[in-house]
C-alpha cells in the first residue's frame, strides 16, 4: 500500500468517526430535549448548535490538513526520483547512442581512418619505390618476404607503410606522454599533463575505494568515470588548434612539429614525382596524426572496459573471426599472416565468452611453409598467439 493510500484511508476514517459522533449528538440532544419536555428541567440545555459547527470547522481542518500531506508526499517521491536519477546517471558507464564515442560511431572513425592512411600510403603513378629501404621496413616487422626492383610486391608495400605510419606516430605520441615535464603546460603540453594527472587521480581514487569501507556504488565507480569523462574531452579536443590570447588559431605545435617528421620518414621509402600530388598527399599527414594519437590514446579509453589494440605477428595462423584480408575461404588453412597494417581493435579479448570485436585486424597473408614430418601443428599454432601491445 503506497502513502496515499494511507493518507487517503485515514481521511475516510476520520470522517466516518466524525459523522458517527455527529449523528450521536443529534440524539443525544433529541433525548434531552424530550426529557426536558416530560420534566419541566428549569436547567439551561447545552448550546449544541455550536458544537456541531465547531466539530464541522475541526473535520474541515482536517481535510485541509490531509490534502496539504497528500501534496507534500507527491514533492517528496518527485525529489526522490530527482536524486535517483541523479545517482544512477553518476553510476552508469555505459554510453548513451548519441555519444560520439559509444561503439558504433567509434567504429565508423576507425575504419574512417583506415581509409584515409590507404590514401596516405598511396604508391600508385608517379611514385618510386625504394626497393632496399621496403626490404629494411619489412625485416623490421619480422616479415621475411623478399622483393625486387622486377617483383615489388606493391600491395605488401603498401601495407607495411600503414604499418609503419602507425607506429611512427605512436612512437613519437609515447615519448610526448611518458615526458610530461619535457612539455610546458601552456600552450602545448596540456594534453600530456591532464592525460597524466588524470592517470594519477584515476589510482588514488580507485585505491581510496578500495581501502576506505563503505557500500556506496558513486564511489566505487568513480575512477571508471573520471576516465572516461577526461578522456572524451582529450579526444573531442585533444591535439586540435590551439588559441592563443589574441583568440587567433594556430596548429598544435606537437602536430605541426611531427607532421614534418613523418612525411620526411616515408619519403625514404617512396619518391613522389609530381609536386602537386606530393603536396596533396603530404598534406594529410597533420590530420592522420591527431586522429591516430586521440584514437590510440584516448577514445579507447573512454570504453568501460578499456578497448585494446593488438598486432597479429608475422607467421600467425590466420583467423577470420578477428582477421580480414584478401584471401579465398577454402584456402585459408594454407595461410598465414605475413604483415597487420592496422591492428585488432577489441574488448576483453583474451576471454572469448566477453569478446567484443570493434574491427578485426587487416592482414597481408603469404602461404603457409610446409611444415617439417615430425612437427607437432597444434603446438605451432598455440605458440603464434596475437600479442597484446
Amino acid at each position: 500500500m503506497t502513502d496515499n493510500n494511507v493518507i487517503t484511508d485515514s481521511s475516510e476514517e476520520i470522517q466516518d468517526g466524525q459523522i458517527q459522533h455527529l449523528q450521536a449528538s443529534n440524539s443525544k440532544i433529541n433525548n434531552n430535549d424530550n426529557g426536558t419536555n416530560n420534566t419541566n428541567n428549569t436547567n439551561a440545555s447545552p448550546d449544541y448548535e455550536k458544537m456541531y459547527e465547531d466539530l464541522i470547522k475541526i473535520l474541515k481542518d482536517k481535510e485541509k490538513e490531509i490534502e496539504e500531506l497528500k501534496q507534500k508526499n507527491i514533492e517528496l517521491n518527485n525529489e526522490a526520483s530527482k536524486y535517483q536519477y541523479a545517482l544512477g546517471a553518476a553510476t552508469d558507464t555505459r554510453l548513451s547512442d548519441n555519444d560520439e564515442n559509444n561503439p558504433i560511431n567509434l567504429k565508423k572513425d576507425i575504419l574512417s581512418l583506415q581509409d584515409s592512411l590507404k590514401d596516405y600510403t598511396v604508391i600508385k603513378g608517379k611514385i618510386d619505390i625504394n626497393t632496399s629501404k621496403i626490404q629494411e621496413l619489412l625485416k623490421k616487422y619480422k616479415s621475411n618476404t623478399i622483393i625486387t626492383e622486377k617483383d615489388q610486391n606493391k600491395p605488401l608495400v603498401k601495407a607495411v607503410l600503414q604499418r609503419h605510419v602507425i607506429e611512427q606516430i605512436c612512437e613519437s605520441a609515447k615519448e610526448y606522454f611518458d615526458n610530461p615535464d619535457k612539455y610546458q603546460k601552456q600552450p602545448y603540453g596540456m594534453e600530456t599533463h591532464l592525460f597524466n594527472k588524470t592517470k594519477e587521480i584515476v589510482e588514488l581514487t580507485s585505491n581510496f575505494a578500495k581501502r576506505r569501507s563503505g557500500i556506496d556504488e558513486s564511489t566505487k565507480v568513480l575512477p571508471i568515470k573520471l576516465r572516461q569523462q577526461v578522456c572524451a574531452a582529450l579526444g573531442n579536443r585533444g591535439f586540435n588548434d590551439m588559441i592563443d590570447n589574441k583568440k587567433k588559431l594556430f596548429t598544435h605545435n606537437f602536430v605541426s612539429g611531427y607532421q614534418n617528421i613523418l612525411n620526411n620518414e616515408i619519403s625514404n621509402y617512396r619518391k613522389i614525382s609530381d609536386s602537386e600530388k606530393k603536396k596533396e598527399i603530404e598534406g594529410m599527414a597533420a590530420d592522420i596524426i591527431k586522429r591516430t594519437v586521440t584514437l590510440f590514446w584516448f577514445r579507447l579509453r573512454v570504453q568501460q572496459p578499456v578497448v585494446e589494440y593488438i598486432w597479429p605477428k608475422s607467421d600467425d595462423i590466420i583467423d577470420p573471426s578477428y582477421m580480414e584480408g584478401k584471401w579465398e575461404n577454402d584456402g585459408i588453412d594454407n595461410l598465414i599472416v605475413d604483415i597487420c597494417s592496422f591492428p585488432l581493435i577489441a574488448q576483453e579479448f583474451s576471454n572469448e565468452s566477453k569478446r567484443q570485436i570493434y574491427t578485426k585486424a587487416i592482414i597481408f597473408q603469404k602461404p603457409k611453409p610446409e611444415q617439417p614430418p615430425l612437427q607437432d601443428d597444434s603446438q605451432s599454432a598455440q605458440s603464434n598467439i596475437c600479442s597484446s601491445v
